[in-house]
């Protein structure tokens, strides 16, 4: 069914298709916008008391965007791939994983997390640095049509808690988050790893208060052009 909806999708009508294809009935972004956040940001704070149970596989990831946007989208938990979305993906100037790349590289993704025992029993510099890495990885999937950000930090802190740690990202702004997104899609993952540092900390302990790194003024006009493969970025645990 979903096919017929996105297989001939082009970016310039992509936000188009978001409104057609709503279940809030919304006839403008604003609408759908408005209506989002307001249910979205229930569902979120309810996640982040209660994660929802899952083996941390990409299965569960869809998982955590279904709860969060199936009262939204009738596609919530489902990938480009899957409702046929299957071309270049791109917002703004930012190009992600191409659709029709998102099963093989979803499946190395996550098989490198459950090989390197989803960084279970490292120190805490380690598993900052790994987690840092992963994230960018799967900001650099982008593998739904929208909510991609919400759903990943929902995951990370769901990670982060399966090793002992409390992560919060809530309080992060779309700024820095974009901020570090676009360092990231360079390789350079020194924003995420600060982000994580001034933010993690064992659920034994108060957390560690460091100034943040992150430039709380980016411009607001990116011009990036990151690669959409997530081979050539180094992953720690491979070092």
């Amino acid at each position: 069914m979903f096919s017929s909806w996105f297989k001939s999708i082009h970016n310039e009508t992509f936000e188009k298709e978001l409104i057609s294809t709503n279940l809030v009935g919304a006839k403008t972004l604003k609408e759908l916008f408005t209506a989002e956040r307001k249910i979205t940001s229930v569902r979120q704070e309810k996640l982040q008391k209660y994660p929802l149970k899952g083996n941390f596989d990409y299965v569960h990831l869809q998982a955590i965007h279904r709860e969060l946007f199936q009262d939204i989208y009738a596609w919530a938990g489902h990938d480009r791939y899957s409702t046929g979305y299957r071309d270049f993906f791109k917002k703004g100037n930012t190009e992600f994983t191409h659709g029709s790349e998102l099963p093989s590289e979803t499946e190395k993704l996550f098989r490198l997390l459950n090989d390197n025992n989803y960084f279970n029993n490292l120190n805490r510099k380690e598993f900052v640095e790994n987690l840092a890495s992963f994230f960018n990885q799967l900001n650099i999937l982008h593998p739904f049509m929208e909510g991609n950000g919400r759903t990943q930090r929902l995951f990370i802190e769901a990670l982060a808690k399966k090793s002992g740690y409390q992560l919060n990202l809530s309080k992060v702004s779309q700024d820095d988050m974009i901020h570090a997104s676009i360092e990231g899609v360079t390789g350079n993952i020194k924003s995420f790893q600060d982000m994580f540092e001034e933010r993690l900390f064992s659920e034994k302990h108060e957390p560690i208060k460091i100034k943040s790194k992150l430039d709380s003024s980016p411009e607001k006009n990116y011009d990036m052009h990151p690669s959409p493969s997530i081979d050539p970025f180094k992953k720690p645990w491979e070092r």
